[in-house]
């Protein structure tokens, strides 16, 4: 029963009965990764258990509907932008991870050179042959100590017999290595050069579950990194569009502010001038 309630939840949302308030995807058991983007913790339960080491799956809901409902909401760009920081916080962290992994796996790359590469049926001969004359080469060393000088020739001939076996297996199926490279998406060793060997096995990697999801963590990173940037910019501008107009409306003011000084000296002078008129002719018809 909670498995098909969980099921009807994730397709038609929690409010499919017609009764919810329109908000339900700000519930705590909501994964606010996926609606914005995806989430990444699930992205990973289907790679191998060697690379998603930290990623523990998302028990919380992943409802496409809950996703509509965000998007027609009228407050979503400012959850938007919450749910879009935390999710390139996770991103992060994991393609910090990555790139840890990469460095130890740089350790541990095959160099190019000569490799053996024998068939399943034979590898257990090629195992007894060196056992075998590793063993007649230390009976004919030991014969040779005691002076049975023919007894330990006959055994060292014995020896290059087996010895011949063991080269002739490593001449027949040696062959060149071309060595490995670290994936710089996934952090993954990888052949190197182009051999249809060295091809096939980059092929697989590239089309690979762990490969493909790291891809899609690094492509999300870049682009929210790329959205804040835009947005940190537009804001810059406005900023800068305020203070250029506070300014202007500054010197606008300031500008009023003179003219009315320059009004007030004038008008004072020339009441000043008025008066010492009107002094002087009252002084002038007195006399």
């Amino acid at each position: 029963m909670d498995s098909a309630r969980a099921l009807l939840d994730s397709l038609m949302g929690m409010d499919r009965n017609g009764e919810g308030r329109g908000d339900e995807w700000k519930g705590e058991d909501v994964c606010k990764n996926h609606l914005v983007a995806f989430c990444p913790h699930n992205l990973f339960q289907t790679t191998t258990k060697r690379v998603f080491r930290s990623v523990q799956p998302c028990q919380k809901n992943h409802s496409d509907a809950l996703r509509t409902s965000f998007e027609g909401h009228e407050e979503y760009e400012k959850y938007r932008d919450i749910f879009e920081r935390d999710l390139r916080a996770d991103l992060e962290a994991l393609c910090f991870e990555a790139d840890q992994f990469a460095v130890q796996e740089a350790k541990n790359l095959r160099q190019a050179g000569v490799e053996l590469r024998l068939p399943s049926e034979l590898k257990q001969k090629y195992k007894e042959y060196n056992t075998r004359y590793a063993e007649l080469c230390k009976e004919s060393e030991e014969l040779g100590e005691k002076g049975e000088i023919e007894a330990a020739n006959n055994v060292m001939s014995s020896a290059r017999a087996i010895k011949g076996d063991i080269d002739d297996l490593r001449k027949r199926f040696s062959a060149d290595y071309e060595g490995e490279e670290v994936c710089k998406t996934c952090g993954m060793r990888v052949r190197t050069g182009e051999s249809d060997a060295a091809r096939a096995k980059r092929e697989s990697h590239l089309n690979g579950r762990t490969h493909a999801a790291y891809s899609k963590v690094r492509e999300k990173l870049a682009e929210l990194k790329e959205r804040r940037s835009q947005r940190e910019s537009g804001r810059e501008a406005v900023r800068t569009e305020k203070k250029e107009e506070k300014k202007e409306d500054g010197d606008a003011n300031g500008k009023r502010s003179r003219s009315r000084d320059r009004r007030r000296r004038s008008t004072s002078r020339d009441r000043k001038r008025k008066n010492s008129r009107s002094r002087s002719r009252g002084r002038t018809s007195r006399r």
